[in-house]
């Protein structure tokens, strides 16, 4: 018997399920994936994503995030809106064994190939084709830069009106490589990173608007890192990538955690993730390496420093995403490190250097994340984390592509602990 609350994928050979689960053990409800929504509708626990029966592993003729379509969760292939997003090149950077005492250096190029320039079009690409696809709307979301264009670039693709909520401190990121329309609105918040987030869902919910996106959907966009990975580089020990809030790692695990589960890859095989954090917000790694199990707001800076090295890597809140992290770690034998921005400044040039000889772009005057995790990966090398014949897959984070030094000027800047959510949406559709 069919069950309505599971989609199921049929192909030649293969039959994929795809379901959105309550954590919750008391509850055990499921969805089908013709509703996008944050939490489990019975009794508000966190969803994930199950994927079960089986695939023949054999990806589709595109050059695209979506030759698996199998394994991600959109029912219609028609509601796809790629811009070419994934499949990135995975590139040996040989030049650099001798420096990792012998371990073997690769690594995937999203910033060169997506078209914002980050891994974050891995998200934009599935969260938009999901509103596409369900018919979604005036979608609120906020991030530090990266995210929030990615989501602004593809809404102005499909003519949809979209509201970003992002820290004035970030406001050298936000270039105009990115599609804008009048109705892509973008707000600078001027105020305490954590802030940001609780205003962003309290507009929403004072205008009847539609917050994205899920964070079992972000996890799902980011396992076609562990897709792709496997399929062009399936000799693989570690994985590494500068983080936030751990979004990109917790999605690779699940990723490979998918591919154990149809029978594609053996759980002893997953490679080990590797979390690189700046040491100006490094409360994840901090609590990780000294045992905590949980993280509260009061872990999180007061306030930041003008003169931050990275904004970007201050996530709005790292507090949700770390117990998940804590365990993704643990049951991988996963490292989290963080590396000072002195130490970044003399040993993250390196990498920089070598991408701009291969003739990539890369800008790190608008984000230092590959900088710093080259950097945590010295470090690491001197520690004796990496040996001799290791192969080892950097995610290129950080900016590339983007050739432009113009900048998009907000549509308004409010400060959270005063403004009105229905007032700041009439003054943006007043303009």
């Amino acid at each position: 018997m069919s069950n309505k609350n599971v989609f199921e994928r049929k192909s030649s050979g293969s039959s994929v399920r795809l379901s959105q689960q309550c954590s919750n053990p008391a509850c055990g409800e499921s969805f089908g994936l013709d509703v996008m929504m944050g939490v489990c509708k019975s009794c508000g626990a966190p969803l994930a994503y199950d994927v079960a029966g089986h695939w023949d592993g054999k990806p589709a003729d595109r050059n695209d995030l979506w030759k698996n379509f199998p394994l991600i969760p959109l029912q219609d292939p028609d509601n796809i809106v790629s811009l070419g997003v994934g499949d990135s090149d995975v590139v040996p950077l040989d030049e650099l064994t001798e420096r990792f005492g012998g371990a073997k250096i690769y690594i995937q190029l999203d910033s060169e190939k997506n078209p914002t320039g980050t891994f974050k079009d891995r998200e934009a690409s599935i969260i938009l084709s999901r509103c596409k696809e369900l018919g979604l709307d005036n979608l609120v979301f906020y991030s530090t830069a990266n995210t929030g264009r990615a989501y602004t670039h593809f809404a102005a693709q499909l003519g949809l009106t979209s509201y970003l909520f992002m820290p004035r401190q970030c406001a050298y990121k936000n270039t105009d490589f990115i599609d804008k329309n009048s109705n892509n609105h973008i707000i600078f918040v001027d105020s305490h990173y954590p802030l940001i987030g609780p205003f962003a869902r309290a507009f929403a919910r004072a205008n009847g608007l539609t917050s994205i996106a899920p964070l079992h959907d972000r996890t799902e966009s980011y396992a076609t890192v562990a897709y792709e990975q496997l399929q062009k580089l399936p000799e693989c020990n570690f994985f590494v990538q500068t983080i936030a809030s751990g979004m990109g790692p917790l999605g690779f695990y699940k990723g490979h955690l998918n591919m154990v589960k149809l029978g594609l890859q053996k759980k002893e095989h997953i490679p080990r993730v590797v979390c690189i954090q700046s040491g100006e917000m490094n409360v994840m790694a901090k609590a990780y390496n000294s045992g905590r199990t949980e993280l509260t707001m009061d872990d999180l800076p007061g306030e930041f420093p003008d003169d931050l090295y990275e904004p970007t890597l201050n996530s709005t809140n790292p507090v949700n995403n770390y117990p998940d992290l804590y365990n993704c770690l643990k049951e991988n034998n996963g490292i989290i490190t963080d590396v000072e921005p002195g130490v970044v400044k003399r040993d993250g040039q390196a990498i920089v250097d070598i991408l701009n000889e291969r003739g990539y772009t890369l800008r790190p005057d608008l984000e230092n994340s590959l900088l710093i995790e080259y950097a945590g990966m010295v470090k690491l090398a001197a520690g004796g984390t990496f040996k001799e014949g290791d192969v080892v897959l950097m995610l290129a984070c950080g900016r590339g592509r983007d050739h432009t030094y113009r900048l998009i000027q907000p549509d308004l800047v409010i400060d959270p602990k005063s403004a009105d959510p229905v007032h700041v949406f009439k003054q943006l559709n007043d303009k």
